[in-house]
């Protein structure tokens, strides 16, 4: 029993959907979130040593001095969008 059962305190099956309809495009860029609050949507990239650290408008503002101080590299990218992802 359990909510993926049939719903009428039946156990669930084990079958697997298929879903057939229209399939994404392969070229369409999903947005890319803040890694800190994970809501809104990134506006700048952070290029760190370890990586790229994905910020939006409000975080960065809040860590900015931290950023630079360290020397990390910020890219601003502004539709929240990055095609190279």
């Amino acid at each position: 029993m359990g909510i993926f059962g049939g719903g009428r305190g039946q156990q669930a099956s084990g079958r697997v959907a298929v879903v057939k309809g229209p399939r994404p495009a392969a070229d369409v860029v999903q947005p890319v979130l803040c890694d800190r609050c994970h809501v809104a949507l990134a506006k700048v990239e952070v290029i760190t040593g370890a990586g790229s650290v994905f910020l939006c408008s409000h975080h960065c503002t809040v860590h900015r001095n931290a950023i630079l101080g360290a020397g990390h590299q910020i890219r601003s990218v502004r539709s929240g969008f990055f095609p190279g992802l």
